[in-house]
Formats: structure tokens, C-alpha cells, sequence
């Protein structure tokens, strides 16, 4: 795996991580964030707005969400890693060293690693959190992930039929469509997701460690209040989140929690994406 930096992106720092295969990576250093993925078939499969910068959170890509998921909590939405400036270590391991001082309300010293491995056409991201401190630490969040779709109006997400909703009764009756603003916090989620988009984008996402899946996106409707967001882009993105949203984590003084999320593209037809698109 070969890497090189680049220095001149509005994203700030960047680091490229190179398949041996052709595939390629490219991290911010702000957030720690993953902001485009390319397997050997040479098409971006992230989803980034195109009026995405570094001031303050990047809009797409794959946004680190710690300590915190979403507004559930006394902690800015989302928290603090995401905007917080890591470290490239070696290869496609990123890392973060939070202290007790370092984010308001938030008390620990933790080590955050980020990795990144790629295959032919194949994504993993391994988050690990070491409690470094003397007392353990409970924490909810996700790898916030942004797949690129020619339109999420075609999509249908399946695998997560039967899968509890967040502070609801109903589950999931069967496939996932979109018709408007998407929602959902699956609980307990144990099956693969398959994302869908009959004779386009096809994708096969799992994960471990995350106990719970997040599906969501904006909509027509609120996507016009999105500074962040491009004129019709809310058709371009699908966010699959490997999440821990219900029961948070806690990691005992001196030890670990990993979670993994792999995407594996399943298909190589059609250009397209963000590399062929006008957005």
C-alpha cells in the first residue's frame, strides 16, 4: 500500500492511500475524514457535496461521529472528532489523542485509531477507541458513511427487514425506499445491508462491532435548508451509518473497542459517479 500527501486541497491536509489493485483512498486530516473512495474500476463511489469545505463539518465522504451520535446527548450533534485534526500515522491508519481538556464536557483520555483498507473493490474502516485514563468511558456514535447513488429516488436498501426502530415499536416491514426524507435507527442489526439500484450502483455493507445501522436521507424538502448541500445533490447520496445509537459503548481503563465497516462494490458497469457527473 503506497500513500503520498497532498497539500493544496480545500479539505486542508490530505493523505491517498493507494491499493496495490488501483484502488485509492483519500483522507482529510480534518476529522480524520474520508472523503472519496475509487476502486480499480476507477469510479468514485463517496458521495461529497459539492459545496463541501473544512469549516466545520464535510458534508459527505465519511464523517467520524465521537463521542456522540447525533443530538442524543449533552455534546455537540455528531461531537467533536469530525471536526478535530488528526494525525496520519503510516499506511492508512489515522489517529486522534483526546485528553480531559480537550473537548468541553467530555472528561477522558482516549487514543482514537481511524483505518482504511482497500481491495480491488473492497472498503474497510476500523474505528478503535483505548481508554488511556483512569476512569471508563461510555460513548454512542458512527462511521457516517455517504455512498454515491445517480439517484436515491431508484434505490432500495434490503437485509433490514425486521430490524427495530429506535424508541419505536414498528420494524422494518422489508426493503427500504425513498420518497421524501429517510430516517431510521436500526437496532440490534446483525444482517448484511444490501444498497440497490437496479442495473447501476450495487453495494454489500456489513460491520461489526456497531451494534446498530442508520439509514437517512434529507430529502427534497430539507435539503433546500442545507447550506452545505448542492442544488439537487440530495438524489446523490445514500448514507448506510455502521452506528451505536441505542445502548452506548463503555470501554473499561485500559482497554479497547473496535468496529468495523466493510463496503464491497458489487458491480463494475457504467461511468458515473462523481468523477462522470456535472455536479
Amino acid at each position: 500500500m503506497n500513500v503520498r500527501q497532498d497539500h493544496h486541497s480545500v479539505f486542508g491536509p490530505t493523505v491517498v492511500v493507494e491499493g496495490v489493485d488501483r484502488s485509492q483512498a483519500t483522507v482529510s486530516l480534518h476529522g480524520g475524514h474520508l472523503i472519496s473512495w475509487v476502486p480499480n474500476d476507477g469510479r468514485e463511489r463517496l458521495f461529497l457535496s459539492s459545496r463541501a469545505n473544512s469549516i466545520g463539518a464535510i458534508r459527505g465522504g465519511v464523517p467520524v461521529c465521537f463521542p456522540q451520535f447525533a443530538g442524543l446527548g449533552e455534546l455537540p450533534k455528531h461531537g467533536y472528532a469530525r471536526t478535530a485534526r488528526w494525525r496520519h500515522r503510516d499506511g492508512g491508519r489515522f489517529v486522534l489523542d483526546v485528553n480531559p481538556s480537550m473537548w468541553p464536557g467530555w472528561a477522558h483520555a482516549c487514543s482514537m485509531l481511524f483505518e482504511v483498507t482497500l481491495g480491488p473493490a473492497t472498503l474497510t474502516l476500523s474505528l478503535s477507541i483505548d481508554n488511556v485514563g483512569p476512569t471508563s468511558l461510555s460513548f454512542t456514535g458512527a462511521l457516517h458513511t455517504y455512498l454515491y447513488v445517480t439517484d436515491v429516488e431508484s434505490v432500495s436498501i434490503d437485509g433490514l427487514g425486521g430490524a427495530r426502530i429506535h424508541e419505536n415499536e414498528p420494524t422494518v416491514p422489508g426493503a427500504i425506499v425513498f420518497d421524501g426524507e429517510v430516517d431510521l435507527a436500526l437496532i440490534d442489526v446483525s444482517r448484511p445491508a444490501i444498497v440497490r439500484v437496479v442495473g447501476e450502483e450495487h453495494f454489500l455493507v456489513t460491520q461489526t462491532g456497531f451494534a446498530d445501522t442508520v439509514v437517512w436521507n434529507v430529502g427534497a424538502e430539507k435539503a433546500i435548508t442545507m447550506a452545505d448541500l448542492g442544488a439537487g445533490e440530495w438524489r446523490n447520496y445514500v448514507c448506510v451509518e455502521a452506528a451505536v445509537v441505542d445502548v452506548p459503548i463503555t470501554v473499561e481503563p485500559g482497554s479497547r473497542w473496535v468496529g468495523t465497516q466493510t463496503v464491497i462494490a458489487l458491480d463494475g458497469s457504467n461511468s458515473g459517479g462523481r468523477n462522470g457527473s456535472s455536479r
